[in-house]
């Protein structure tokens, strides 16, 4: 084994030796009961944040694409007037 495979087993081995027997099954049951409801909830936050967001966002293109086409056709309007005004004029 290399040196530092051997240092990282001789670090495992004193993590190991630190934990209370039983303790990462504990922790691993506990948060298998604790972790479904509350992390239903929280996806069902997160979806319901995402989904007020889609709909700002389609809101406010929906209003600035509006004011830019109204712009465009004002100042084709503008053209259009002008052209009619030149071809009178000849």
């Amino acid at each position: 084994m290399k040196t530092e495979n051997q240092a990282w087993e001789r670090l495992r081995e004193h993590a190991l030796a630190q934990i209370a027997p039983g303790f990462p099954d504990r922790v691993l049951r506990a948060a298998r009961e604790a972790a479904s409801p509350l992390f239903i909830a929280h996806f069902a936050l997160c979806a319901a944040t995402a989904a007020v967001c889609l709909v700002a966002v389609a809101l406010y293109h929906a209003r600035v694409s509006s004011d830019e086409n109204d712009q465009s056709i004002a100042g084709w309007g503008e053209v259009a007037a002008q052209a009619n005004d030149l071809e009178q004029g000849l």
